[in-house]
């Protein structure tokens, strides 16, 4: 496990954002896990989301706590254990590298990509979809799924997600590609499942538009 300490976050200057996504990237090519420790604010968390960091601590979930008051502090902020089965599950999404756009589905080192590409990462849990990643690209995307014009308003969104879980009943760790026309929007979509457990499956996806 590679450990990061925020406080070289604080002291910070414009290539410290750069610095810490190489060095995610390069821990994810790796296949080594990576944790932050330190986070103090909603921001540097939010920014170590974006960047695959799932592993985090520090004084934004509590300060040191003695045993006997760790259950309280637990329940006051909503959190819960993990089960072993859960542990596995998620770790096996948390090696997912976001950063490189087209990794998941090619190995290569396409970082320059990752800005432009839609990825997200979806959990079904049986039911409805719920995304649990998406980088600026996919959440612009998304976005724009939902199409106003004179008179009307129409959301592709659910469309479009109904597709992904048709797709992802049939995955099997495979790539699956498929292309799509969604109104005026048509394109590619490739789908991965990355991680399953009894009423859950995960999926990673990105979409190129023709």
């Amino acid at each position: 496990m590679l450990k990061i300490d925020m406080a070289f976050l604080r002291h910070a200057n414009e290539k410290t954002p750069t610095i810490l996504m190489d060095v995610i990237d390069m821990a994810k090519r790796l296949g080594i896990e990576t944790l932050s420790e330190g986070v103090e604010t909603k921001d540097e968390y939010d920014f170590l989301h974006s960047i695959g960091c799932v592993l985090a601590q520090g004084f934004y979930f509590s300060q040191p706590l003695p045993k006997d008051k760790i259950t309280a502090k637990r329940k006051e902020r909503g959190l819960e254990f993990e089960s072993l089965a859960e542990y596995a599950f998620y770790k096996k999404i948390g090696q997912i590298n976001v950063l490189n756009a087209l990794y998941p589905f090619s190995g290569k080192n396409d970082q320059e990509l990752a800005e432009t590409v839609p990825v997200m990462l979806l959990l079904d849990k049986g039911g409805d979809l719920e995304p649990i990643y998406s980088n600026k690209a996919a959440q612009n995307w998304c976005q724009s799924l939902r199409l106003r014009g004179a008179g009307f308003e129409f959301d592709c969104r659910r469309e479009f997600l109904t597709l992904v879980k048709q797709l992802g009943e049939t995955a099997d760790g495979e790539i699956i590609e498929e292309n799509f026309r969604i109104k005026d929007y048509a394109g590619r979509l490739r789908l991965q499942l990355v991680a399953e457990m009894p009423c859950q499956r995960a999926y990673v996806i990105n979409t190129n538009m023709v």
